[in-house]
């Protein structure tokens, strides 16, 4: 169920990379031998001065970096003294919050942010490797590569449930379409997972190995591109990747029956190739 499978590109087979996942029994399947980087030259690259929408507690953490009183409101004393900050840091001085200021910064929530602008400059940029199927996305914003033919969906007998796609450790994951968050645990062999169901297919998606527990909360509506986690190696994986997998309705072990999703990833991939 936890293990490592090949994709197929959009035009044939990959050739098969080395995979890393604990095996049913016991055994290990071999982890690559090298890993793959966290960045696809191919997802366009975000502007970091374009001004961000933040949350009101966002804005009091800025405010207090820029040493203003933290109101949660970005008014005409807050614009002046994030000048002054962009100024004394030499960054762009545009008096608003922005991915640059906020890396200055060192605030905590500025991989997120940056996250979600990767995830939306991905999805709307012509000919960047956005999904070629309306409203999906390729989960991983990064470099990846398939597993061996040995780990394909339905291999050891049945066990294995999904497809695992192995990138640098810390590489973005994203929501493939829009859905609710049905679950956001961790288990043995999972480890750090999320369930993301009311697709638009009507099927569920399962992300597993993330490197840390998802922000995400049950409940929460998400859509294209949403930041689920990063690439991880929880639970029984024994290299970076990320396991992922569909489930027909009325969804995962609630009725539902899993699917080969290899035909899903290699349409949503778009023109975005496997490293």
């Amino acid at each position: 169920m936890f293990s490592t499978l090949v994709l197929l590109a959009t035009g044939g087979p990959l050739a098969p990379a080395a995979s890393a996942d604990a095996a049913p029994g016991g055994g290990v399947i071999p982890a690559p031998t090298t890993t793959p980087g966290p960045t696809d030259p191919a997802v366009p690259t975000v502007s970091e001065t374009r001004t961000v929408r933040l949350t009101r507690p966002q804005v009091k953490s800025v405010q207090r970096r820029a040493n203003v009183k933290a109101d949660g409101t970005v008014g005409a004393k807050t614009r002046t003294a994030l000048k002054r900050y962009q100024a004394k840091k030499r960054l762009v001085r545009t008096g608003r919050p922005n991915l640059q200021t906020l890396k200055a910064m060192k605030l905590a929530f500025a991989a997120k942010i940056e996250q979600r602008l990767a995830a939306l400059q991905r999805i709307s940029t012509p000919g960047s490797s956005s999904s070629s199927v309306v409203g999906y996305s390729f989960p991983i914003l990064g470099r990846w590569s398939p597993g061996s033919s040995a780990t394909t969906f339905g291999a050891r007998s049945g066990a294995h449930q999904g497809i695992d796609l192995l990138s640098a450790c810390g590489t973005p994951v994203v929501a493939a379409s829009s859905g609710t968050v049905k679950a956001n645990t961790t288990q043995s062999a999972a480890g750090n997972y999320v369930v993301i169901g009311d697709t638009p297919s009507g099927e569920e998606q399962v992300y597993m190995h993330l490197q840390t527990t998802s922000s995400l909360k049950v409940g929460d509506r998400v859509d294209v591109g949403t930041p689920v986690g990063s690439i991880g190696n929880t639970g029984n994986a024994t290299a970076c990747l990320l396991h992922f997998e569909i489930w027909s309705a009325p969804g995962w072990y609630s009725g539902g029956a899993p699917r080969d999703p290899q035909a899903d990833l290699a349409a949503w991939r778009g023109s975005a190739p496997a490293r």
